[in-house]
C-alpha cells in the first residue's frame, strides 16, 4: 500500500534550485534512507514532505490526499518528524515534552487520558530515557535532547516517521539502540521510517531502501544493497569505499 508520494518537486531560493523534480514513493512498512553531501537537499526535501517547508511547485500526498488538505492537526496524526536541530531551550520536564506527542489527538482543554500516559511510558523506556522524566529538558546534553524527541515522535503514535540526522549527537551506543528501536517499531508496528543519514555503515545495516540526492536531483533510489555499492557511493560523494560483509562501508582515501 503506498502510503506517501511526492511528484514533481521543486524548490528553490532566489536563483538557487535546491530541489529538481523530485519524484519518489514509500510504501506501508518501508524502512527508508535519505543520503547525499552536504547541500543535496536531503533536509529541504524532508521537511517539504512534512509540510514543514512550502515547495514552489509539485505535490506531495499522504495515504492517497494532498498534504495542503490537511489540517495541521489531522497531519500531525499521520506524520511525527524529528529535526536535527534541537538545540531550544523548552522549559519543561522531559516527561512534559514526551507527552506532548499526543496533542494531536486532544481538543482544546481536553485533559490526559490513561492511554496518553501509558504511550508515554513506553516511549520513554524505549529510548532509556525514562530517568530523565523529572529533568528540565533545557539542562539535557544534545543527545538526551535527541532520545526525548525521538521519544516524543514515538508517542505521537504515527503511521510515518520522518527523522533528520537522528543519531548524529549520540554516542556509539545510543546510535545502536535508538536503530534498534527504529527497527523494532518498522518490522512490528509496520510503521514507515524515512530518515536521514550520514553513517554509510548504519543504513546498510538497517534500511530496506535508499533514496540518494545530488544536486537536488534523485540519483539513486532502490534496495539498499542495490545503491549502496562502491561505484554508486563514488558518484555521489566523490571518495572511494569498501563494503565489508555486506555490512560496513569503509571511507578510503
Amino acid at each position: 500500500m503506498e502510503i506517501l508520494k511526492a511528484e514533481n518537486v521543486c524548490l528553490r531560493s532566489k536563483d538557487k534550485i535546491i530541489l529538481d523534480n523530485v519524484n519518489l514513493s514509500m510504501q506501508e512498512g518501508d524502512f527508508t534512507c535519505l543520503i547525499g553531501k552536504n547541500g543535496s537537499g536531503k533536509t529541504s526535501l524532508m521537511k517539504c514532505m512534512s509540510r514543514l517547508m512550502r515547495m514552489n511547485e509539485g505535490s506531495v500526498s499522504v495515504f492517497g490526499k494532498n498534504i495542503e488538505e490537511y489540517s495541521r492537526k489531522e497531519l500531525s496524526q499521520k506524520v511525527s518528524v524529528v529535526l536535527q536541530d534541537n538545540n531550544n531551550n523548552l522549559n519543561f520536564k522531559v516527561y512534559d515534552v514526551v507527552l506532548m506527542g499526543r496533542t494531536p489527538y486532544k481538543k482544546l482543554w481536553q485533559k490526559d487520558i490513561e492511554e496518553d500516559f501509558l504511550l508515554t511510558e513506553n516511549a520513554l523506556k524505549s529510548t532509556n530515557t525514562l530517568h530523565l522524566k523529572d529533568k528540565p529538558y533545557f539542562l539535557l546534553s544534545s543527545g538526551e535532547k535527541q532520545r526525548v524527541l525521538i521519544a516524543r515522535a514515538l508517542c505521537q503514535n504515527t503511521p510515518i516517521i520522518f527523522l533528520d540526522e537522528p543519531v548524529s549527537n549520540l554516542d556509539i551506543k545510543h546510535q545502536f539502540e535508538i536503530m534498534d528501536i527504529l527497527k523494532e517499531i518498522n518490522s512490528k508496528e509496520k510503521r514507515s521510517i524515512f530518515l536521514i543519514l550520514h553513517d554509510l555503515s548504519l543504513c546498510l545495516q538497517y534500511t530496506d531502501k535508499v533514496i540518494a540526492l545530488k544536486d537536488g536531483r534523485v540519483e539513486y533510489s532502490g534496495c539498499t544493497k542495490e545503491v549502496l555499492q562502491e561505484e554508486k557511493l563514488f558518484s555521489l560523494f566523490d571518495i572511494h569505499t569498501q563494503i565489508i560483509d555486506n555490512k560496513y562501508i569503509i571511507l578510503k582515501h
